[in-house]
């Protein structure tokens, strides 16, 4: 999942960032709106963490200039400010949830993790399709016949593309950005290397590749129709 920081203390926006790379995140940082702004425009995410007290705009007006727009991202604010109506504001505003400073990290990411489910329509970070289920807390893969892979956080990333919407073809672009913020962004060939790790684990029918488009997870079309 890629999450975008928006969070003008330095020293706190790096925690996060290396705390959430940690916990299989991809992560971008901006410290101002018009940072903000620029990653929004040009790139997707499941979530953004929010800090209100930015040094060039307020930062329930930039996500409510967000909302107006059609942007549906998973919305985390942050701050220091203890007033509850500022709370209710926010949350009115489009926040999907408010955390207090000082927090810790277990909540940051509990918080994080449960506004991501919510956007999905999932009520645990396990995603099952087609009798596989990608576990985010141990970063596992149990296939239909019960075999377990522990994978890299890389393959965990991109398999979590795939299963998190299955059956859509997804650019090899989409997929780097997917991958890899926008400071460490590799060659796409980097991309064939982890379809190709994935398809001795998942079995070679399973992702597919349309010449000039890109990749998707095939379902299997019993199990859809058994599920419609």
């Amino acid at each position: 999942m890629k999450v975008l920081i928006v969070e003008d203390n330095a020293v706190l926006a790096e925690k996060i960032s290396v705390w959430l790379a940690k916990e299989n995140f991809t992560v971008d940082v901006a410290q101002n709106g018009k940072e903000a702004n620029f990653f929004v425009e040009t790139s997707s995410y499941q979530a953004i963490i929010l800090d209100i007290g930015l040094p060039d705009e307020n930062g329930l007006s930039l996500m409510q200039k967000w909302r107006s727009s059609g942007r549906d991202e998973a919305i985390l604010i942050l701050t220091a400010r203890s007033n509850w109506t500022e709370r209710v504001e926010g949350l009115n505003a489009g926040a999907d949830d408010y955390l207090p400073k000082p927090f810790e990290f277990d909540e940051l990411k509990a918080r994080l993790s449960a506004i991501i489910r919510r956007k999905d329509g999932r009520a645990t970070d396990k995603i099952i399709v087609d009798g596989f289920l990608l576990n985010a807390t141990y970063r596992t893969l149990t296939t239909p016949d019960h075999k377990e892979f522990r994978l890299t956080a890389t393959e965990y990333r991109l398999l979590q593309c795939f299963l998190r919407s299955p059956d859509r073809v997804f650019s090899q672009d989409e997929l780097v950005e997917a991958l890899y913020n926008i400071e460490r962004c590799p060659t796409r060939n980097v991309v064939q290397v982890y379809i190709a790790r994935l398809r001795k684990i998942l079995g070679k029918k399973r992702i597919k590749t349309l010449r000039g488009q890109g990749y998707f997870f095939a379902r299997d079309p019993l199990q859809k129709n058994a599920q419609a």
